[in-house]
């Protein structure tokens, strides 16, 4: 038989893991069977959307019926047409495809783009009529350019750039041209819309393409890797940071981040950088090594994991590096970790105290990948694959989530709440969250398989909403609004239609759409996340308000529709379901507790050491900082008075508070003491989680329970909090935190500044361990997964 390996040949030409794999495949064909093979290749510029286009045509015209058979892995080569032709995919275009961020097509005005987006999308389903479409979909896209339509509309990468490549990979890579697919590893085939639903697909990992990896002896922690932001090289150099063990780093490899990570690693003699390491001193490298960390972000493949075991080294990585993470069993041939610098750093730290840990994890390693060779791609790629040897592409469930406030960059604690829980879930199910929003804004894909759909409010509905807050004293009400009002704004409703049609559930997030909700599914299940008892805490939030009460009736009225006709009810606290069946009456839903969660890779631990050098260096150490945050809802607006009410007499101390509860107090005059530095991002609050004394949670009010806590806990803050404010969480006080009802807000700040530091780093230790076993949100949303695998239709495995 004659194969013919099609690839694109890049401009300018380099040679990385593409091109060594066909070359690897290629020799084993030509050496060990009796077939023979080319690879063949076109010239495929793709710096422009014009010169990828070109490629894709090139490719779909080029003549291989001399060839008994075709092997493809990469775009545009997979255009070719041939009728025995497989796919072994290396991966999409991800800048089009996972890792795109840019704006949807929706937001194209050009009346010429918008009519051939439309005819891609109203033929992409005709597999029937490829052969034509092709050179239709190729005269059109002449005829647009030669057109009046502006340059920057055909930006690459961008909208009009992402539906045309979704559109031409369709038909390349449709069952009606593929006759067999396979992937590099189970998370290539595993990324929404590689390969179509109900394919079949072969998971083939390719081998080095070398075979003289050694064992030698322990003398340094050794990783290779372009030099670049996905590659995360300077997660590996911040954990060095917690590795006090006199072992060596060297780093192979260049790359545009090159002089980024030499500067954060400049003050730590034991990294080094080796620059460029020519192919034959690899294997040298890999053998005295006493573990290679390789911690890429959603890696394809990774090759270097292979490397490293076949040199009999164990490998330390993260649980969101992606291929590397299917070889690594944690404790058997290495380690995965949080995606944290001090996660990473405690393996490092293990490895260099047990070497012979260290060896025996290398020898398990080393028998783990005997099986990973070329006969078993070859023979995978040309036979049918079995069940045992495929993931079956089926759709998956999909849930749809409406709510009333985007969610994404996640700010609040509502926010933050939803992100994380349904990020975590999304590993199992899509998920689209429709969600209003003040201004228009495109759909993204917030985290793998999770789209935010944001709709803008309509005129009149925004019109709505403001009369109905002037009528509370300006209080934000866009939740209550959206209650009446989402009727207002056709777009919801029918973006609502689209997304439930092919959800198998949908989810009222807060009470406030589940009429809208409810229409769009139909017959089809309806859950409803009870983020707070809302019908408490509106209550004390409209009170004294002449239109309160009517705002109020709309609120118990949504309330009570979701808890009566949902078939799931999950809320924060088992406190709050009970309040809610006191309220509202017996419901038929089956109730499940999820608790607040917290990201343990976005707030990171600085030990009770490292915050007072901290405050050493930056000034802090001569005046107390308190820190307290909070969104703008009547409780935290409790809390805010309660610490402004206290400040003035405590000149000793700086209060900053942080979030949308300073809004309401911009324009009121405030102690000098006192800074209201509003929303930020992440990197600011962790500075300042990192290197203030204490935080504060006075609350008295409210339902659910407080995120905020579960942030100050996992960041090593010592926590002055009410009980209330700890309620729902399983933490002691005296224990974990200090309880303010002893004392009062004054007189347990005073107590604090004279307070046993021992006790205290006691007590924040035991806090992050309390949240590393029980709060984490992955732990949280597997548990609640199963739930509802348990009760539900949702398949019993993803």
């Amino acid at each position: 038989m004659k194969i013919a390996i099609v690839t694109p040949h890049p401009i300018p030409f380099v040679i990385g893991g593409a091109e060594n794999l066909w070359w690897g495949l290629q020799n084993h064909i030509e050496q060990h069977t009796p077939h023979t093979c080319d690879i063949v290749s076109l010239v495929s510029p793709e710096d422009t959307l014009d010169g990828l286009v070109s490629s894709y045509k090139a490719f779909s015209e080029l003549d291989l019926s001399a060839y008994d058979c075709v092997i493809s892995g990469k775009y545009p080569a997979w255009m070719v047409r041939h009728p025995n032709h497989v796919c072994y995919m290396l991966h999409r275009l991800r800048g089009l495809y996972d890792t795109y961020s840019g704006p949807s097509a929706e937001t194209i005005t050009s009346t010429r783009v918008r009519t051939l987006i439309a005819w891609m999308r109203d033929m992409a389903g005709d597999h029937g009529a490829h052969e034509q479409l092709l050179p239709e979909f190729f005269e059109r896209y002449k005829a647009l350019r030669a057109s009046d339509v502006p340059d920057s509309i055909f930006a690459f990468p961008g909208p009009v750039a992402r539906e045309i490549v979704h559109f031409l990979d369709g038909i390349g890579l449709s069952q009606t041209r593929i006759q067999r697919y396979a992937a590099i590893s189970k998370t290539v085939a595993d990324r929404r819309n590689y390969f179509p639903l109900g394919a079949p697909v072969s998971i083939l990992h390719p081998p080095p393409h070398r075979a003289d990896y050694r064992c030698g002896g322990q003398d340094y922690l050794f990783t290779s890797s372009r030099l670049d932001g996905p590659k995360r090289v300077d997660l590996i150099i911040e954990a060095m940071r917690f590795t006090d063990a006199d072992i060596p780093l060297l780093i192979a490899g260049s790359g545009p981040d090159e002089a980024r990570l030499k500067d954060l690693a400049k003050s730590d003699p034991r990294i080094r950088f080796l620059g460029f390491v020519p192919d034959d001193d690899m294997p040298g490298l890999y053998a005295d090594a006493l573990a290679v960390p390789f911690v890429p972000r959603d890696e394809d493949y990774g090759l270097i994991t292979v490397e490293a075991m076949r040199s009999g080294k164990p490998v330390v990585t993260v649980k969101d590096s992606g291929g590397p993470t299917e070889f690594v069993r944690n404790g058997e041939t290495g380690f995965v970790t949080a995606a944290s610098s001090e996660a990473l750093g405690e393996r490092l730290v293990y490895l260099a105290a047990h070497p012979d840990d260290a060896r025996r994890m290398g020898e398990t390693a080393r028998d783990a990948v005997a099986g990973v060779s070329w006969s078993s791609v070859f023979e995978g790629l040309m036979q049918r694959p079995t069940r045992s040897a495929t993931i079956l592409r089926q759709r998956r469930p999909k849930l749809t989530l409406a709510n009333t406030f985007p969610i994404y960059p996640a700010m609040g604690g509502g926010q933050s709440r939803i992100f994380h829980l349904y990020k975590h879930l999304a590993d199992a199910n899509d998920i689209d969250i429709v969600s209003l929003n003040d201004r228009p804004a495109p759909p993204r894909e917030i985290a793998p398989g999770m789209v935010e759909i944001r709709i803008a409010k309509s005129a009149t509905h925004l019109r709505t909403e403001q009369m109905l807050s002037q009528t509370v004293g300006n209080q934000p009400v866009g939740d209550i609004a959206a209650a009446l009002a989402s009727r207002l704004t056709p777009d919801f409703q029918q973006a609502l239609a689209d997304s439930c049609a092919t959800s198998v559930a949908g989810i009222a997030s807060h009470p406030y759409l589940v009429e809208p909700l409810k229409q769009a599914l139909n017959t089809k299940p309806l859950w409803f996340e009870a983020h707070n008892v809302e019908a408490d805490l509106k209550r004390d939030m409209l009170a004294g308000h002449p239109a309160g009460e009517r705002l109020l009736d709309i609120v118990q009225a949504a309330e009570g529709k979701a808890w009566r006709l949902a078939s799931h009810v999950f809320a924060c606290t088992t406190r709050d379901l009970t309040r809610l069946c006191e309220i509202y009456g017996p419901t038929r839903a089956r109730l499940h507790e999820v608790p607040n969660g917290v990201a343990l890779d976005e707030v990171p631990f600085t030990s009770p050491l490292m915050r007072r050098d901290l405050q050493s260096r930056t000034g802090l150490a001569g005046r107390t900082t308190a820190l307290f945050m909070g969104s703008w809802h009547q409780p935290n607006i409790e809390a805010l008075e309660a610490i402004l009410a206290v400040a003035e007499t405590l000149p000793t101390f700086r209060f900053v508070v942080l979030g949308s509860v300073c809004l309401p107090f911009k324009d009121r005059p405030t102690p000098a003491n006192v800074h209201l530095l509003g929303q930020v991002d992440n990197a600011v609050r962790n500075d300042l989680l990192a290197a203030a004394h204490v935080a504060l949670n006075p609350m008295r009010s409210g339902s659910g329970s407080n995120l905020k806590m579960l942030d100050y806990f996992a960041s090593g803050i010592p926590v002055l909090s009410t009980a209330f404010g700890a309620r729902g969480l399983s933490f002691e006080s005296g224990k974990h935190f200090l309880l303010l009802e002893d004392k009062g807000l004054r007189e347990a700040l005073q107590w604090f500044a004279d307070a046993d530091r021992d006790a205290l780093d006691g007590m924040v230790t035991a806090a992050r361990e309390q949240v590393e076993a029980h709060y984490s949100w992955e732990t949280i949303a597997s548990t609640f997964l199963a739930e509802l695998r348990a009760n539900t239709t949702l398949p019993k495995s993803a």
